[in-house]
């Protein structure tokens, strides 16, 4: 190819996989935290204690399924019988997980250890280890709320590496429980020991010492191949346990060697840098694994083989013991005294690899197995002395002694796929005491789910001795070997079932995942049915236990009604509750209700450009007449006060006050200005008039009216540019002298430096007169009821608030509020009140009502910083600054204002709000610019260093200026929600011209055919009048003398109809006229033709910025809707030109999703001509613009919203039902709203190689599903085979086969030769519902039949109408053991159309199999080429034409080994290839159709999973994955001599993304093609082609954001995308792949400072870049 060809590739979702984890005190002293480690992500939650109510509206979470052979499936169906787990009494507290913190790193994680006690301030460290050999220990950094990197630990080094590489990735990590030292396990049988600083010494300049590496096979010790090592506790020096194998073997080799593992106990000693064994243990078992210590009293370590559980002390073996009955052959003689047959009847056979376990207590052992069956081990003995190990299941499902039995519920226990396991440690207060005799856990999982479990033991309470734990040893032998009496023997086992009956769990919370994947698609969601919305399904799980997993990009509420609002367009909405009040002994008292929760919306406003409409809401709009809002004109903001007894409409001209019942109270006018933009809080009321002046009214509880409040000067100045108020319901925001009060300790070690210290008395002394109570307002109406009584007479409403009811004046009340020396509290008695100011220098300043006292203030706000520091406050500099401004000062604010909007970018709106409810406190500020970018910052507590070194300084008795400056930061939080466009406001404002004048035509195209109808109906009715004067002249023609006043009448009657017909124009000829029109007599009306208005509004073309900047202010609309209660969640809906919801679930972290709603053009908009395009002419823009949002609450649609479009659609809608409330429901406290399904039936799994395919015709999901069976040998003997099949025909009445006839090997009878036979999936394909995704049909497949690939191609079909159809194409492969040859099937399936069952509409398709074939070989692939199938076995290449429902092959092609991969693309097909790369392939269709290769990688070596086309314009790329995670783009170009004539694909690039990549999915757009790489863990990585200068432009930013930005635990970027060494196949790396994993967060979520400098030092502007990233990414958002 002659143009060269770049790539650019962006992780679009992160990993979900919780691969470790651990437990420690990381973000503050004494704080509970968890650390996940997800791939390369890593995260940090705080548990905390959240006051639980009972959960009435969360059903039981169990579930009942049906079994598969039933006539009917359906989705789990809840239990009533049930309560949910984890569901207490009312109002306890319980432990939640609330996550602090992600943070991308680059560099996969390959384990985490907590380091403890590190400092002395007492917060631990975090160290991680990477591959191939690094670790680096990393600490919190409390002032940035972010991750510090303190070291970093290299071994890469060849002097270690020993001519072997880790490919294995064994880079485990091993911490001493007492903080002396951590080893991290290096290449072959090295370890890398790290020692640390001991606890509380201050003189060490650094937390850790020099770190040595120690081989152990050259420290003298001998130990080889070593498996598994862990600290023990309780020794002087660190101490590791070593589990090994000197001599490896194998299951061939068991007759020869089967005792070859060994236990070692070495010391280490750190000061001389070398290791000493202490004592050993060995013939131990060859299938050990893993090793858990046991800490004292009983000791030692527990090894864990697949068929036994050893313990080991003191170099000893206590006891094997034996899982199944198989495992007798595995141990050598020597240690059959040690057996123990207690677990022998379990047939459990463990993956120790795949299973985790813990300790419950010194004695008894949590067990999570490769199946999610859990297990209760209790170690039997006296002391130290273990000779029995009991094993009792408890929770899972036995599927050895019956698959398809469910002993327990799969989704709402503790049964998971588990992938690691931590202990966390939380300090209970008195409210939580009743959880304090509990043992918290996390569990990490690979099926989606990681829980957060207590464990409890009733016995622990109970016991009386130190013995009571364990199982007498007498008892067990009496119950194994009878030697006591039988009535004995039965109370003895009652007893001992108790003690696994006497554990509890319960599940306290939940972390949603996504892996690990095996499979993925992209389909169209049935909900909107646009194809533009599409969503990606993905499998997650292995073959024994999977579930469904559907993730969309949008936020797609559910539509509960729509419709469309009549007349010119409308601009908001809003609604509103309000309480009716009553005159109850003469006081007006408002109605009793529990809570707001229950109170429906009283009014909707809606707002046009000339008018306001009042409806009456409920479960009926219904248009009020007469009401005393303002409807003359547009109305600006409506809200609600005093207690909602009171609505404020804000309009241009003034502020109207009503009532519950629509009646007008108050009216409030502005002179001389008009209001643009106001926000209400109750009691506040603030408005930014056109002039540039802020004004603020309060209302006052006692007379029920507003007031203007005096506000400083500078708000009368306009250099007020954004402002908000802010009312702290949760009293977070706490002053400095506040947190002086709760860190005295901290205080007092500064004061001991400077040599005083302050003592309890004087902080005691210090605050007694600051004290208050503090109480919510606002939120429970009975409590605002107090408030809202007052004293009236029983007059009617219109006489309620005279002006002279009032005991004060306004002025009188003003003067009041303006008492300096009280504090907001003192005053109100309410939570504190504030307001937002952010200036025109670019400054926000925080002030505290009614005073006005600016209490917090940070610079240049419209950088946009990482972390919003706090100034030194000085509040009468800033009022004197603000009343007198000096020309200078002035200037240089016009300068920052004018670079602001130099750069395209400038803060448009603020807001500060609570996320969260009643039980979480968090505050966060959204910022929006005006080229619609989002930015969220989360507040946290934070005391400027300034006052802390003073107050430790001064005396107690001191009273400092900044005693009441808030201590408070805001860090910004990260988010993908790329919505910048420098254009919006153009763009919006052009759109509404366009709509102005769509209108103005409708109205005028209506009037013109209303007037023709008119016409037509008076012509036709003339017509018929003289019809009948002729009819009736000819009739009297020989009455002469009366015909000429029969004339007359007849012309009087003809007059009279034309005046009828006149009055009748009136009605059309002005829809919206008053009565008073409508009443006029018809000789007023003219008649003359219909012109166009005099002010029809001008071309958009024609209208300037100015023009178009006073005609439609945009940048003065409310754009921040806060909702209390969206679907469950308290969120902030952002409208505009792409809409954005911020909400905070349970996690306490704020999601920002973009939002998607269905939008139509309204019949007012539609031209009369055919073929118009909408989003052409700009009344529908792709963007799908929301100009207003406002809650929606009535008992049709609960916690709803109501959507106003910008094509004038009234869109009421409401989020489906969360996962917190019943599983299977879209849970939005995630990276993308995701939905989590089980798979199939009781205990389904999920292909690994097929997964599922979406079907496009009937929009349903086919997915290949499996259970367990176990797996024999098939009868080897032809002969026994054949007369074991006819006795079987004979038996069943069928003919039996015919002589000499050779049996298959899959129709054999088993050959039962064992008693634990190893499991292997039974795959059934099963037809799932595009809308409840619950199985609606199966077809179950052959025994030992696995699935080998799935997918829906778009065959030729000549049935079909269009000449094709979407067909599924199944292939299929028989596993019945290496020595019998491999037989595979292709199946076709339809899917049709039925009449569905009674009551379930669901069921209304079926799977149609429609061709099936045996072949010689397993179907690994399959795809379609020009409408033909192509289909792979093993290593041959068949394409195949579906004519007749029957498959005719015509061309071939012999491939090397195995072919994983055949995708085409017009004539041609990209082959890859298990084991010898990637062919591109051409298809010859005229003459003798036949396959020829064009070219091939020139190493033929890559193990290719997957390939796929990249297409941009005339270029074209192949993209192909391997088997390591990594991405090679190759591209075809015979004309270049590297090529050799194109036989070799000349390699482009390459990209790892470290994770297996078990799905490409192309995404075709209009002229670029956008492959999606879903990777093992669960992240989705977008790969797309870029013209050559975006790439080069993009490029050299991105190299200079890889040394600029400090990575996080000191990774390097490039290294973490480049291809390992020894797999670049001896190529230099060729720079065509763009990783934007870096460039993207930094334009999305970093400060417009970085921003600018790197794109200054590239000679451009950060708006090209962000141009660039939002014109590559514009594919990315259909999702």
């Amino acid at each position: 190819m002659r143009d060269p060809v770049y790539t650019y590739c962006r992780e679009i979702l992160p990993p979900s996989v919780v691969e470790h984890a651990t437990s420690l005190s990381f973000t503050r002293p004494g704080a509970c935290n968890l650390a996940l480690a997800r791939g390369n992500l890593l995260e940090v939650y705080e548990v905390g204690l959240v006051m639980k109510k009972s959960d009435d509206e969360v059903p039981s979470a169990e579930y009942e399924y049906r079994d598969a052979g039933a006539e009917e499936f359906d989705l789990p169906m809840i239990r009533e019988d049930q309560t949910a787990p984890g569901q207490r009494s009312k109002n306890t507290k319980q432990p939640q997980l609330h996550l602090i913190g992600r943070w991308s790193l680059h560099g996969k994680i390959m384990d985490l250890r907590a380091v403890q006690r590190g400092k002395a301030q007492g917060v631990d460290r975090l160290l991680l280890s990477f591959a191939e050999a690094k670790m680096s220990l990393v600490a919190f950094d409390a002032d940035t709320q972010s991750i510090a990197t303190e070291s970093i630990h290299y071994y890469e080094h060849d002097a270690l590496k020993q001519r072997t590489f880790n490919d294995g990735q064994t880079c485990d990590l091993r911490t001493d429980p007492e903080g002396r030292c951590a080893a991290l396990r290096l290449y072959d049988d090295q370890l890398a020991v790290l020692p640390f600083a001991a606890p509380g010494d201050l003189t060490a300049a650094k937390p850790y010492a020099d770190s040595f590496v120690v081989n152990l096979r050259d420290a003298g010790i001998g130990v080889r191949n070593v498996r598994d090592f862990v600290f023990l506790s309780g020794y002087l020096e660190p101490t590791l346990a070593l589990l090994h194998e000197q001599d490896p073997t194998w299951p061939g080799r068991a007759e020869e060697a089967v005792d070859t593992c060994s236990v070692t106990i070495v010391s280490l000693d750190l000061g001389r840098n070398s290791v000493s064994i202490l004592n050993a243990a060995s013939k131990l078992p060859y299938d050990c694994r893993t090793l858990l210590p046991v800490p004292e009293p009983v000791g030692g370590v527990m090894v864990f083989a697949s068929s036994s559980i050893t313990h080991v002390a003191n170099g000893a073996i206590s006891c094997i013991s034996l899982l199944n009955h198989a495992a007798k052959h595995g141990i050598g003689a020597s240690m059959q005294n040690y057996l123990d047959e207690t677990n022998v009847d379990l047939e459990l056979v463990l993956d120790p690899c795949g299973s985790v376990c813990t300790l419950v207590g010194s004695n008894t052992v949590v067990l999570w197995t490769q199946y999610g069956s859990v297990f209760l081990l209790r170690l039997a003995g006296n002391g130290r002395l273990i000779k029995r190990i009991v094993a009792k299941q408890i929770a899972g499902t036995d599927i050895r002694k019956n698959p398809h039995e469910l002993t327990a519920p799969v989704w709402d226990d503790i049964s998971i796929l588990p992938s690691c396991v931590t202990e966390l440690h939380l300090v209970y207060d008195d409210d939580s005491a009743h959880l304090s005799d509990e043992q918290l856990f996390f569990i990490g999982g690979r099926s989606g789910r990681s829980l957060l479990v207590g464990v409890r033991d009733a016995n622990t309470l109970d016991s009386t001795s130190g013995d009571s734990d364990n199982i007498a040893e007498d008892d067990i032998e009496a119950e194994l070997y009878g030697d006591a009496p039988p009535s004995s023997t039965t109370n003895k086992s009652s007893e001992r079932e108790e003690w696994a009956a006497s554990y509890t769990t319960t599940v306290y919370d939940e972390i949603v995942g996504t892996g690990t994947v095996v499979g993925m698609d992209i389909g169209v969601s049935a909900a909107s049915g646009a194809a533009e919305n599409l969503e990606m399904v993905s499998c997650m799980g292995n073959e024994w236990r999977g579930s469904l997993c559907i993730q969309q990009r949008h936020i797609q509420p559910e539509i509960v009604a729509s419709f469309d609002l009549p007349g010119s367009p409308v601009r908001g909405v809003w609604t509103v509750r309000c309480l009716r009040e009553y005159n109850i002994g003469g006081v007006m008292q408002a109605a009793d209700l529990a809570s707001l929760a229950d109170l429906s919306d009283t009014f909707m406003v809606v707002s046009r450009d000339t008018s306001t409409s009042v409806f009456a809401a409920g479960d009926e709009l219904q248009e009020l007449d007469r009401t005393g809002f303002y409807i003359n004109g547009p109305t600006i903001d409506v809200g609600e006060i005093l207690g909602y007894t009171r609505v404020v409409q804000v309009h241009t001209h003034g502020l109207r006050v009503v009532n519950a019942s629509g009646r007008e109270v108050q009216s409030i006018g502005f002179d001389q200005d008009q209001a643009v933009i106001a926000e209400l809080s109750d009691p506040y009321v603030l408005v930014r008039m056109r002039s540039g002046k802020t004004v603020v009214f309060e209302a006052s509880s006692d007379s029920g009216r507003l007031r203007e409040a005096a506000v400083p000067s500078y708000f009368e100045g306009g250099q007020v540019v954004a402002a908000s108020l802010f009312e702290d319901m949760h009293h977070v925001l706490g002053t400095n002298r506040e947190w002086a009060e709760r860190n005295k300790d901290t205080l007092n070690d500064q004061a001991r430096a400077s040599g005083e210290a302050m003592h309890d008395g004087d902080f005691d002394n210090l605050y007694a007169d600051a004290t208050v109570k503090k109480r919510r307002r606002g939120v429970d109406p009975t409590a605002t009821q107090r408030q809202s009584r007052r004293k009236h007479s029983d007059d009617v409403f219109d006489d309620l608030y005279d002006e002279g009811d009032s005991d004060k004046s306004d002025e009188e009340e003003t003067e009041d509020a303006k008492d300096e020396g009280a504090r907001p509290e003192d005053v109100r008695g309410d939570s504190p009140m504030y307001v937002l100011v952010l200036t025109d220098s670019g400054d926000l300043n925080v002030l505290r009502l009614p005073q006005f006292e600016c209490v917090w203030t940070t610079r240049r706000l419209d950088n946009l910083l990482d972390t919003l520091v706090g100034a030194q406050v000085d509040g009468a500099k800033l009022a004197s600054d603000s009343s007198s401004d000096s020309d200078e000062e002035g200037t240089a604010r016009n300068h920052v204002a004018a670079a602001s909007a130099a750069h395209g970018r400038r803060v448009d709106q603020i807001q500060l709000v609570q996320l969260g409810g009643d039980s979480i406190t968090d505050t966060h500020l959204l910022v929006l610019t005006t080229a619609g970018e989002v930015a969220v910052y989360r507040a946290f507590e934070h005391c400027a260093h300034e006052y802390t070194s003073q107050r430790a300084a001064s005396h107690a008795d001191l009273q400092l200026d900044t005693d009441d400056s808030l201590a408070l930061r805001f860090v910004r939080m990260q988010h993908d929600v790329l919505a910048y466009d420098p254009e919006y406001q153009q763009k919006m404002r052009r759109v509404q011209a366009r709509q102005e004048k769509a209108y103005a035509e409708w109205e005028e195209r209506s009037k013109m055919q209303a007037v023709e109808k008119v016409e037509e109906e008076r012509t036709a009715r003339k017509r018929a009048v003289e019809k009948q004067q002729r009819e009736e002249a000819m009739a009297v023609a020989d009455w002469d003398e009366g015909s000429d006043e029969e004339v007359g009448a007849s012309d009087s009657v003809v007059a009279k109809a034309e005046e009828n017909i006149e009055v009748s124009v009136a009605a059309p000829d002005d829809i919206y006229a008053d009565d008073s029109t409508l009443s006029k007599p018809a000789q007023d009306i003219p008649e003359q033709p219909i012109t166009p208005s005099e002010n029809k509004p001008a071309e958009d073309n024609d209208i300037d910025d100015a023009e178009a900047a006073l005609r439609y202010p945009l940048d003065l609309t409310r754009k921040f809707i806060v909702l209390d209660n969206l679907g469950g969640y308290p969120a902030v809906f952002v409208t505009g030109l792409r809409a954005v919801v911020v909400l905070a679930g349970s996690k306490r972290y704020a999601r920002v999703h973009p939002i998607r709603v269905p939008v139509k053009l309204p019949p007012s908009l539609q031209p009369v001509e055919k073929g118009f395009d909408a989003e052409a002419s700009g009344l529908l823009m792709p963007g799908r613009p929301l100009v207003g949002v406002a809650r929606f609450h009535s008992r049709a649609c609960a916690n709803g919203i109501v959507v106003l479009t910008q094509s004038g659609t009234l869109v009421v809608a409401r989020l489906p039902v969360s996962a917190q409330t019943a599983r299977g429901g879209i849970e939005f406290d995630s990276a993308w709203p995701v939905r989590c399904i089980p798979a199939g039936t009781a205990h389904s799994g999920i292909s690994t190689q097929g997964g599922v395919a979406f079907h496009a015709g009937s929009k349903s999901y086919v997915a290949a599903t499996s259970s367990p069976e176990p797996f024999y040998i098939r009868e080897p003997n032809p002969d026994i085979a054949f007369r074991q099949a006819t006795e079987a025909a004979e038996a069943a009445g069928k003919p039996v086969p015919a002589p000499r006839t050779v049996i298959p090997e899959y129709q054999r009878h088993d050959l039962r030769t064992t008693s634990v036979p190893p499991l292997v999936p039974r795959f059934s394909i099963d037809l799932l519902s595009p809308e409840t995704f619950e199985t609606v049909d199966s077809y179950m497949l052959d025994v030992h039949e696995h699935v080998a690939a799935m997918q829906t191609l778009e065959l030729e079909s000549a049935q079909a109408e269009g000449g094709s159809r979407a067909l599924v194409c199944v292939g299929t492969g028989f596993v019945l053991g290496e020595d019998v040859m491999s037989r595979g099937r292709i199946y076709v399936f339809d899917i049709v159309d039925v009449v569905p069952l009674p009551g379930r509409p669901q069921t209304n398709r079926k799977l149609k199999l429609l061709y099936t074939e045996e072949v010689h070989g397993v179907v690994s692939a399959v795809g379609e080429l020009r409408g033909n199938l192509v289909m792979s076995e093993g290593s041959k290449l068949y394409v195949r034409s579906f004519a007749n429902d029957t498959l005719t092959s015509f061309a071939f092609l012999d491939c090397h080994t195995w072919v994983r991969s055949a995708v085409g693309l017009r004539n041609f097909l990209l082959v890859g290839d298990v084991a010898n790369g990637l062919s591109f392939v051409g298809f010859q269709e005229e003459g003798p159709a036949r396959l020829h290769v064009l070219g091939r990688d020139a190493h033929a070596c890559l193990p290719i999973e997957c390939a796929d086309f990249l297409v941009l314009g005339q270029q074209l790329q192949l993209l192909a994955a391997d088997s390591h995670g990594h991405l090679h783009l190759f591209v075809y170009a015979p004309r270049d001599v590297h090529s050799f004539g194109g036989q070799r694909l000349l390699r482009r690039g390459e990209f790892s993304l470290r994770s297996r990549v078990v799905s490409l999915r192309r995404i075709i757009g209009s002229s670029r093609h956008v492959c999606l790489a879903m990777t093992f863990d669960g992240s989705v990585h977008a790969v797309s082609m870029v013209p050559e200068k975006t790439y080069k432009r993009l490029q050299r930013i991105n190299g200079q954001l890889a040394k600029a930005v400090p990575p996080i635990a000191g990774l390097n970027p490039r290294e973490y995308r480049a291809v390992p060494l020894h797999r670049r196949q001896n190529q230099a790396p060729k720079r065509t792949v763009l990783d934007a994993d870096l460039l993207v967060p930094v334009y999305t979520n970093g400060s417009v400072v970085r921003q600018k400098e790197a794109a200054q030092r590239d000679g451009t502007t950060a708006d090209r870049v962000l141009k660039d990233i939002v014109e590559t990414e514009s594919v990315f958002g259909i999702f």
